[in-house]
């Protein structure tokens, strides 16, 4: 018999005696969820950003959705009960697995992207079709049993073509689909997706034919029919399980999406709606954002101010400080500091930046600068800082303004070793002119005087009014005795010329002091004192003349020694004692504090005034130990009258230089205050504005008092040395206004436009304000008008001694 007559043809549907429906919907339903399950992979693979986070997202939709069509592929085969036993070829199972990884991968990456064009389209679908083509073939070919499956080649040929086509139609629907990114068109995508796979396997195997020779064994049941069975179902659970947990994933990456993109939204309003101008630059100082505050902060638009680097717009002198900012910012720093920008229009701006590093994934990636315009708060500390410190009438520097000048001139030529001179200069005969011809005339006349001095002394010197009638100049960078007598000489001859006031000739003369540097004197005191007393020398001796200081003008020196001899026994002898002033509260009258002033009993001499022995005793160093008993006698008459009818009162202490700057301050007063039994709360330590030139050794000073629980005040406020400059710095409770501008309140405009403006900045920083020298109704009523806090001075009551205080605070609770 021929090898022909013993093969018997059948088809696939001949095989078995019944069909199970149920597998076959089952495929589809695990098709579908795997291919939805890898879209949703895909898009996660879209929007990854680094590239091994995209191809984890792409081989995981790879996997899960190969699995699953690879599950199907078996699940079909397994739906038909064939009428024979079943075995399995790994090695070409795997091979099929491979195929339908192939299929899932190509139309994944093809819907991952967000544009596609049509070729793409056509390859990828027509390639995914033929792999999905081959897969029920392929499956076929991996079963072991005693059929022979039997392919026609045009019928597979055509199939395949069929099958491709049919791809290329899912794909491009699943494409448009899945960009569309809503859940419900995703949804479909997927089930159409598995139903062209479902579709295919099941009609690939139908086209199968198949041999049965008579001399091929039954496979009979083994073992690889039980393995293909889990493998089945391990791989039904792993699609499974990805659905859910892709499923879960995505709403986790949406809901950090929205978060994130909220975040975004609001920096975005943030940098756009902001009222300051914030710049975006680049590491290498590129200009890649502005928002419309900047424009009108500069007066460019966005395509000139792209077009300008970084220190365009800066000042020339503030361009390295910008520069400087900018490096430490790159390097994670936020930076603060005042600049100025140069406005289109060719203005100038003050400004106040504020550098702030952008980190991504804690990587500075650039810089945004916030500008502010504090132009007109800079205006405003300088016309305040100038009218505190220049004479209003003549427009030069005041008493103030020289001394600290004069202070600066002393380190400057202490340190290069250089000579400096201070001239003293009173107007002769001043006094009968401003009586006689007005004082309209008489303040003519000092503007004039100015003029002149200042053309007299020119670059060599600095010239200041002192007040009234007295004027001084500062001369520094190694002035000889030659050179001040020149100078002196000069100034002599030119204020002897006639003065053409209103059409009237008006002659004065000056008498003129000079005191050297560092012959005459070594501190400002001394130098100032011995130049006043070399002034007085020449007015005595005919006026309209200048004299150099001598030792033997000073006919008090040995009053001077005698009394620094005194000083040092007068602490032991206990001739000091101190004096109460009490300090009111504006809106209510009441006691709130008093200041303690130090009083000297002289046990031969009496009273003796703190204008005399104060100094001296900052010079001598006594300060110290006077200070320390001050403030221990403070602190113990508080402790009692807390613990007494009088109540607890606030106690200020005035501290001397000496010792503020002592090492151990903070340290003795801890230690007084805790001897003494008194609460730190009540004292209150003032300061002066001279004390804290050394801004950073002060700021640790204050800061270990506030700890203490003391508070801190300013005293003589807008008299001192850089009154705005450390304010912001220190940790301060109050200011109290200097009595020269309060008595002078009455009939100096000026002085009552700096009490209100020292006033409106306290407050503005949460500090109180005490005003001193207070003596009359109006200036009360002046600053309660204008919101101060407390005064004292005379019209409240002289200082007094702990009795009478008593008596006056039960007095007026009696009121």
């Amino acid at each position: 018999m021929s090898i022909i007559a013993k093969v018997r043809m059948v088809t696939l549907i001949e095989l078995h005696s019944s069909y199970n429906a149920t597998m076959v919907v089952l495929s589809c339903l695990i098709a579908s969820i795997a291919s939805y399950t890898g879209l949703s992979m895909a898009l996660q693979y879209a929007a990854a950003s680094k590239g091994r986070a995209r191809l984890a997202w792409l081989a995981c939709g790879t996997a899960v959705m190969g699995a699953g069509i690879w599950a199907v592929c078996f699940y079909e085969i397994n739906a038909y009960k064939w009428s024979t036993g079943i075995d399995y070829d790994y090695f070409t199972m795997i091979l099929t697995l491979a195929i339908a990884a192939t299929s899932a991968a190509l139309i994944l990456r093809a819907v991952s992207r967000s544009k596609l064009r049509k070729r793409a389209i056509l390859a990828r679908g027509a390639i995914a079709g033929i792999c999905a083509a081959i897969l029920p073939f392929a499956g076929l070919r991996a079963m072991r049993c005693s059929l022979l499956p039997r392919f026609d080649a045009a019928t597979f040929v055509s199939f395949t073509l069929g099958v491709a086509f049919m791809f290329i139609v899912v794909l491009w629907i699943a494409y448009k689909f899945q960009t569309s990114r809503g859940p419900r068109r995703k949804a479909i995508a997927g089930v159409l997706l598995g139903t062209a796979f479902t579709a295919t396997i099941h009609i690939g195997l139908a086209l199968a034919s198949w041999t049965s020779p008579e001399d091929v064994p039954d496979a009979g049941q083994s073992g690889s029919s039980a393995m293909i069975s889990f493998f089945l179902g391990f791989a039904t659970l792993f699609v499974i399980g990805i659905a859910f947990a892709a499923l879960f994933m995505e709403r986790f990456w949406k809901a950090q999406m929205r978060r994130q993109l909220e975040r975004d939204m609001r920096i975005e309003s943030l940098f756009r709606h902001s009222q300051d101008a914030v710049f975006s630059y680049s590491l290498e100082g590129k200009l890649l954002d502005a928002n419309l505050a900047a424009f009108r902060l500069t007066g460019y638009d966005w395509e000139a101010l792209s077009k300008l680097k970084l220190r365009d717009m800066i000042s020339p002198e503030y361009q390295h400080t910008v520069a400087v900012n900018f490096q430490h910012t790159i390097t994670g720093q936020s930076r603060n500091f005042d600049c100025a920008l140069i406005h289109r229009g060719g203005g100038r701006l003050e400004v106040n930046n504020t550098n702030v590093p952008v980190l991504v994934e804690g990587q500075v990636v650039g810089v945004y600068t916030i500008v502010r315009d504090i132009t007109e708060r800079k205006q405003a500390e300088w016309q305040m800082n100038y009218m505190a410190h220049h004479d209003e009438l003549t427009g030069l520097p005041n008493r103030r303004l020289f001394e600290q000048q004069l202070v600066k001139a002393i380190a400057d030529q202490q340190q290069d070793g250089q000579s400096a001179a201070v001239l003293f200069l009173d107007i002769d005969r001043f006094k009968l002119v401003n009586d006689s011809q007005g004082h309209d005339v008489g303040d003519l006349l000092l503007r004039s005087v100015a003029d002149r001095l200042s053309e007299a002394v020119k670059h060599t010197g600095i010239v200041a009014r002192l007040g009234g009638d007295e004027f001084s100049v500062l001369l520094t960078g190694g002035i000889s005795r030659e050179e001040a007598q020149a100078i002196a000489a000069r100034i002599n001859r030119e204020l002897d010329i006639p003065f053409s006031l209103r059409g009237k000739d008006v002659h004065i003369t000056a008498s003129i002091g000079i005191a050297l540097f560092p012959e005459d004197g070594d501190s400002l005191i001394s130098l100032m004192k011995n130049a006043d007393t070399a002034m007085y020398s020449a007015k005595e001796n005919g006026k309209n003349t200048y004299n150099f200081y001598d030792f033997s003008m000073n006919d008090s020196l040995f009053e001077r020694v005698q009394l620094e001899n005194e000083l040092r026994k007068a602490l032991d002898r206990g001739e000091f004692f101190l004096v109460y002033q009490p300090q009111v509260e504006l809106a209510t009258g009441k006691v709130v504090g008093v200041e303690a002033l130090i009083r000297w009993q002289h046990s031969s001499k009496g009273l003796i005034s703190p204008a005399e022995f104060i100094p001296l005793a900052e010079e001598t160093g006594m300060i110290v130990p006077i200070g320390d008993w001050a403030l221990r006698t403070a602190c113990t008459l508080a402790r009692r009258w807390s613990q007494s009818e009088v109540g607890p009162l606030r106690m200020s202490v005035n501290l001397s230089s000496r010792q503020f700057v002592s090492p151990d301050f903070a340290e003795s007063v801890e230690r007084i205050v805790r001897e003494t039994g008194m609460s730190p709360e009540l004292l209150d330590l003032e300061i002066t504005e001279s004390m804290t030139m050394d801004v950073s050794r002060s700021i640790e000073t204050l800061r270990q008092l506030k700890t203490l629980g003391v508070s801190i005040s300013i005293d003589d406020f807008g008299t001192g040395y850089s009154s705005l400059s450390y304010l912001k710095s220190f940790p301060v409770d109050r200011l109290k206004i200097d009595q020269s501008f309060v008595r002078q309140m009455h009939s100096e405009t000026k002085d009552r436009s700096i009490v209100a403006t020292i006033i409106s900045l306290a407050h503005n920083l949460n500090l109180q304000v005490v005003a001193e020298g207070v003596e009359t109704l109006s200036q009360s009523e002046f600053l309660a008008q204008h919101g101060c806090d407390e005064m004292q001075g005379y019209y409240i009551s002289k200082p007094l001694k702990a009795y009478d205080i008593e008596t006056f605070i039960a007095a007026r609770g009696a009121l």
